[in-house]
């Protein structure tokens, strides 16, 4: 992601990314800021649960990324000259917003409110899995060994968090609300992963910062219509303090904030620092989600976890044996700088 801020300073794009490197950290310092902010993007799924008690899914996200892009706004004024014009840079421009902030957001928080909050914190990730079967198809990446077993280690690992044991449980009492749930955000996470590997060569041309302005803002094409139409059908929300509480920690805090401070870290350190600390992020999650909301973990929901970052963890040794299985000059760079995991 360093490269990528060099490479927009040296096409004279400096401005808003070269005031943001002006102030000096050091390397623990960015260290530090990479934890905070996956300690934030953790929250989101507490969050995003209140939030879900007093709007449905759709106001949250039309709420959520209208405060984020007015949050945003003086980086997108500033920089949509740098935005490419021609029509294949908008066209994929378009399909990475509705991918990333639309279709995503819509299946996560979706089934956020029919899950659990620690449930989903986990299998968020499960993302880094679907990255490396998208860039094995789409970048014609080589499938080794390792990759495979990552990928079966994982999947084993999603199984146990689904169904909260060995043998599937049907008929009442199953938890077939939460099951869905959780189904529709592995699915959102599918679609998370097409965005990173399709924003991968937009970051060449566009800057971070400006780029996740620009996805944020496009997303509101839909959500604000789709917030309109869901206040026409069942009133305006009533929210709490509570309520706007969540809302606001989701939008300046997680996303705005959040994305700062990572894109911040990223201008000192390299992607393959940065990447073990998204492990903090569906730790700490699925912590918050016991503690704060009283989410009940079995075994399995404990062993699921311990299979996905087992998967992980194979895909990082191999990476630093130098057979990267995600390829990270094509796709992890791709992956740290477009703040994979980013709830």
């Amino acid at each position: 992601m360093a490269r990528v801020g060099d490479a927009w300073a040296e096409a004279g794009g400096e401005s808003l990314w070269g005031r943001v490197r002006s102030v000096g950290m050091t390397r623990p310092a960015a260290l530090v800021t990479l934890v905070i902010a996956n300690a934030l993007w953790a929250g989101t799924y507490v969050e995003g649960k209140i939030a879900l008690s007093e709007l449905n899914s759709v106001e949250l996200n039309a709420l959520r990324f209208t405060i984020a892009s007015l949050a945003l706004l003086p980086a997108l004024a500033h920089g949509w000259r740098r935005i490419p014009r021609d029509r294949n840079s908008l066209l994929t421009l378009a399909t990475l917003t509705l991918l990333g902030f639309v279709l995503n957001k819509a299946f996560e928080y979706f089934g956020l409110a029919l899950s659990t909050a620690s449930d989903v914190a986990l299998l968020i990730a499960t993302e880094s899995l679907f990255t490396a079967v998208l860039s094995w198809t789409a970048l014609r990446e080589r499938v080794t060994p390792t990759g495979i077993a990552a990928l079966v280690v994982g999947l084993m690992g999603v199984y146990l968090i689904v169904e909260r044991g060995v043998l599937p449980i049907f008929g009442p009492g199953s938890g077939n609300a939460r099951i869905t749930g959780d189904l529709l955000v592995i699915f959102s996470l599918l679609l998370e992963s097409g965005y990173t590997i399709l924003g991968k060569r937009t970051l060449a041309q566009i800057p971070p910062l400006l780029f996740t302005a620009a996805t944020i803002t496009g997303s509101l094409i839909v959500w604000i219509p789709a917030g309109a139409v869901a206040v026409a059908r069942s009133g305006w929300p009533h929210l709490t303090a509570t309520g706007w509480q969540a809302a606001l920690y989701m939008a300046l805090i997680a996303t705005v904030a959040g994305y700062w401070l990572w894109f911040r870290a990223l201008s000192v350190v390299d992607a393959s620092t940065a990447a073990p600390t998204l492990f903090i992020q569906p730790l700490l999650g699925a912590a918050l989600g016991v503690w704060l909301l009283g989410d009940t973990i079995t075994w399995a929901t404990w062993a699921g976890g311990a299979l996905i970052f087992a998967s992980l963890l194979l895909v990082m040794r191999h990476e630093r044996a130098g057979r990267p299985l995600a390829g990270p000059g094509e796709v992890g760079d791709a992956m740290a700088g477009l703040g994979e995991s980013q709830p």
